[in-house]
């Protein structure tokens, strides 16, 4: 027997015997009535709009008119279609005066509505765009394929827009993370102080001109202190990173929101009565404004975290108190410098935020214990694919005691991390197509129980076990790859959607302004031949117990 006509045949058990459209037409219903929620609680957020005084009108008018034409059903047979249509207005007349009425209920206010409404109208779109898809499906299909089909494309819908959304969190960590920190940071056994250092950027600067790799390395010195406010008792503990303003290997410049970064050169740039620090002003005995603190006192930049923790704003005093400190009778006593905020940064990646302070070099030296020393160098390379060989060659040329990190290996444990939550979620995602797969097992055995006569029909005039056996085997490929493709078709313009257009979000709670995709081909193949190979495993059984039908007890069955 031909493989056409097993296909024929295989696809043939899939169709439906008969044309249904009232689920499309139901979907309408969901589909309308979010539209009259979401409208509505648009209109409600702008009070000042003349469209308020239409909503109750309009609302009312809709549900009139579509109770009407359902008291007409009571004397005259109406199309399903007239039918579906007299609902959906009830429906979206219903959602509009339902959220306006909102209103009259003491605490809710139109921003509040309009919030209600917004989530409200999603959830009736998504479900209205399910009830659509499945109606779809089963105009064509009968109703157990139908279901199958639809688990198929719920489950490969699920999977390729959360993987892709996992994706493009990775992404966005990873650029955050190379936006800001440098590519290699080198630095002593242990995070011991580096004496001597001048010789050895020299030879860091001669690994990179070998390598012929051009980028920036310059030294760094970190010590642990803690930031007071001058004017407030607030207090944070960061790491005190001393850098060269002239040669940044952290990308600092890109994330001020006030300042700049040569202010820690000359911090006397910075205005004295910027707004938010006209409290730094005392007023001396004769009526005189005086500044509190020399005018050569060296600046410091700070995050927007930090800043908001102590209270402080560019330009404001701060005090920073260093443990390391100098040895008196009493006891050890330690140092404290004012320093002059010269610049904000915000990262929005709080590791960073919340843990670092940058001053200049020779600034950071005034807190270490041993002079002309450094905590190691950073480099940021003009070219980041070549980091692997820059790594390689300064590992060959410096001393073993220097312990020489890249930005992923320094950053090792939070990719891991993703990626496990990504193999985890898609093994949960999977048990939607598992229970999909189980679904097409016990609609191919009803089939088989229902066409049996037919079976033995096609054996008696010459088909094979194998032959038979393929028949249902290609009819639960049909439902997978018809599941497939609406999945992919469905997920990836869902990720379409929310790369070009997006869903808001607030940064003042996440990271991000709004969702972050990253399709991976890698994903969308993996994603297809899970799909494909569980829908084959679950026509095994089907197509076993289908070749073992007997021709003669077939077609002597009365059912």
């Amino acid at each position: 027997m031909s493989t056409t006509f097993e296909s024929l045949v295989s696809f043939r058990y899939l169709r439906a015997d008969k044309l249904r459209y009232h689920v499309i037409f139901a979907s309408f219903v969901l589909l309308l009535g979010g539209l009259g929620v979401f409208l509505s609680g648009k209109i409600i957020n702008n009070p000042a709009s003349s469209l308020n005084r239409f909503i109750y009108p309009v609302g009312g008018g809709l549900i009139l008119a579509g109770l009407a034409l359902l008291a007409l059903r009571v004397f005259k047979k109406l199309p399903a279609f007239i039918v579906a249509f007299s609902i959906s207005c009830v429906a979206a007349g219903a959602g509009a005066v339902a959220f306006r009425l909102m209103l009259s209920i003491p605490g809710f206010t139109p921003q509040a509505v309009n919030l209600i409404s917004s989530y409200t109208s999603i959830i009736l779109f998504s479900l209205g765009a399910l009830v659509l898809i499945f109606g779809f499906i089963l105009f064509f299909f009968n109703v157990y394929s139908t279901i199958s089909i639809f688990g198929v494309f719920l489950g490969t819908t699920t999977m390729v827009v959360v993987l892709s959304v996992l994706g493009g969190l990775e992404g966005e960590q990873k650029s955050q993370i190379l936006s800001f920190s440098p590519h290699i940071v080198i630095e002593g056994n242990e995070q011991q102080h580096i004496e001597n250092w001048e010789k050895y950027s020299k030879i860091i600067d001669d690994s990179l001109k070998a390598s012929s790799i051009k980028g920036i390395a310059a030294p760094y010195l970190e010590e642990e202190v803690l930031l007071k406010s001058a004017t407030f008792e607030a207090t944070q503990g960061v790491l005190l990173r001393g850098i060269s303003p002239l040669h940044p290997t952290f990308n600092l410049e890109k994330h001020m929101i006030s300042g700049t970064i040569s202010n820690l050169i000359i911090p006397s740039r910075v205005k004295w009565l910027d707004s938010g620090v006209i409290y730094s002003i005392i007023m001396t005995s004769s009526g005189q404004a005086v500044l509190p603190w020399p005018a050569d006192t060296p600046g410091i930049i700070i995050s927007a975290e930090q800043a908001r923790t102590l209270g402080v704003s560019l330009g404001s005093a701060i005090d920073i108190i260093s443990p390391r400190g100098t040895m008196s009778p009493t006891g050890p006593i330690p140092k404290l410098l004012r320093f002059r905020i010269a610049g904000i940064y915000s990262t929005k990646y709080f590791k960073y935020d919340l843990k670092y302070a940058f001053v200049t070099i020779g600034s950071a030296a005034l807190f270490s214990q041993k002079k002309n020393s450094v905590s190691g160098w950073e480099l940021r390379l003009n070219n980041i694919k070549k980091i692997d060989t820059a790594a390689a060659s300064l590992r060959k040329n410096l001393p073993d005691s220097f312990v020489i990190g890249t930005w992923e290996s320094r950053n090792r444990a939070l990719f891991n991390a993703m990626k496990l939550e990504k193999f985890v979620m898609f093994l949960i995602l999977i048990v939607i197509i598992l229970v999909a797969a189980f679904s097409i097992t016990a609609n191919l055995i009803m089939v088989v129980m229902d066409k049996q006569q037919e079976i033995s029909i096609l054996k008696s005039i010459g088909s094979t076990d194998r032959s038979i056996s393929f028949i249902f085997m290609l009819q639960g490929v049909f439902i997978g790859l018809i599941g497939l493709i609406l999945g992919l078709t469905a997920g990836l313009g869902i990720c379409g959607y929310l790369a070009k257009v997006g869903i808001r979000m607030s940064e003042n709670i996440f990271l991000f302004a709004r969702i972050p995709v990253s399709v991976n081909a890698l994903d969308i193949l993996m994603i297809s031949c899970t799909s494909i190979v569980l829908t084959v495993l679950a026509t095994v059984y089907p197509s076993w117990k289908a070749m073992k039908v007997s021709p003669i007890e077939g077609l002597y069955d009365d059912k």
